[in-house]
C-alpha cells in the first residue's frame, strides 16, 4: 500500500516541478512547494517532495552546465555492463 502512496506523491512532484521556475532559490521553491501540498501530508510526504525538487533541479543545473551524456553514450554504456 505505500508503494502505491509514494507512486502518487512522486507524480504530483513531477506535476508541481512543472509548475516551479527552474533553477530558483531553494526557500522560493520549496515556499511555492508548501503551498501547493495538500493539507494532510506527512512530514514524510514533504521530505520526499523536496528530495524530488532537488534532483530535478539538481539535473536542469547539469544541463544548464553542459554535464550530460547522450542517448547513444548511454546505449554503449549499458551494453557493456550487460556482457
Amino acid at each position: 500500500m505505500g508503494r502505491v502512496k509514494e507512486q502518487t506523491v512522486a507524480y504530483s512532484a513531477k506535476k508541481r516541478i512543472a509548475k516551479v521556475q527552474t533553477l530558483t532559490k531553494p526557500k522560493r521553491a520549496v515556499s511555492r512547494l508548501l503551498r501547493n501540498l495538500r493539507d494532510d501530508v506527512t512530514f514524510e510526504d514533504i521530505m520526499y517532495e523536496i528530495y524530488v525538487l532537488e534532483k530535478a533541479e539538481r539535473g536542469l543545473r547539469d544541463i544548464k552546465d553542459g554535464r550530460i551524456v547522450s542517448h547513444e553514450e548511454v546505449k554503449q554504456h549499458v551494453k557493456k555492463w550487460l556482457k
